[in-house]
């Protein structure tokens, strides 16, 4: 009996066999690799700086598994599809989701840093690997993605990194201010405060300033996320 590592089947020397039995023993020694990879990105996901591990290869991967097994299905190891051409293609399928990046910790890590290294060349940012996931992750994100152009919204974000404490005294201020005066007058003490921060232009400062002052809440969380 031949026995197949998923290290060999994955080599690009590999071809798969033509006899059904041995197809059946690639299809195994693959699903199960997979399978395995799936329960370490779900714990991985639970970890700080890689809540993301639920996305990319994680999401094609189950909408893979759910294509062959039903919308319940989350793994690969089930029964094997009827005929051979069926049973190639989720061996394919299987295939490119262990040689996806996102497929494994130091994978994300490494995306996550290229991502990282782009905002911050395009941008004049100064992101961190691990700060890119949590402000694209986001409730501040989600709120403001809509509103502004994505390259003002970077900068702008980055301009909140590098004033974070001036902005967390800001919105601590802001909530005292605010909490007794008329509300026509709110707003343009929400101004001032947020005047304070250094901006690189004005296009980014005013984007600034409108996001602090709509999306207190929202702002105070993020930056406390990359304490």
């Amino acid at each position: 009996m031949k026995g197949y590592s998923t290290k060999y089947i994955m080599s690009p020397f590999f071809d798969l066999p033509a006899d059904r039995s041995e197809l059946m023993k690639v299809y195994r020694t693959l699903a199960k690799s997979a399978d395995q990879r799936l329960v370490r990105l779900e714990k991985l996901a639970k970890e700080e700086n890689y809540h993301n591990a639920s996305r990319y290869a994680y999401a094609r991967a189950m909408r893979d598994i759910q294509q062959y097994s039903g919308e319940d299905a989350t793994r690969f190891n089930t029964k094997a599809p009827e005929s051979d051409a069926a049973l190639k293609a989720k061996i394919e399928d299987i295939k490119h989701f262990l040689s996806s990046d996102t497929s494994t910790k130091t994978g994300i890590k490494g995306v996550m840093q290229k991502r990282a290294d782009t905002l911050n060349k395009n941008f004049g940012t100064n992101f961190k690997w691990d700060e890119v996931g949590k402000f694209f992750d986001s409730k501040l994100h989600d709120k403001t993605a809509k509103s502004y152009g994505s390259k003002t919204l970077v900068k702008a974000i980055g301009v909140m990194r590098q004033n974070k404490d001036k902005i967390k005294e800001a919105l601590k201020e802001m909530r005292r201010e605010t909490r007794f005066v008329p509300k026509e007058t709110k707003q343009e003490i929400k101004d001032e405060i947020a005047r304070n921060m250094d901006v690189p232009d004005d296009q980014v400062g005013n984007v600034v300033r409108d996001i602090v002052a709509n999306y207190g809440p929202q702002v105070a969380k993020y930056l406390k996320s990359i304490e």
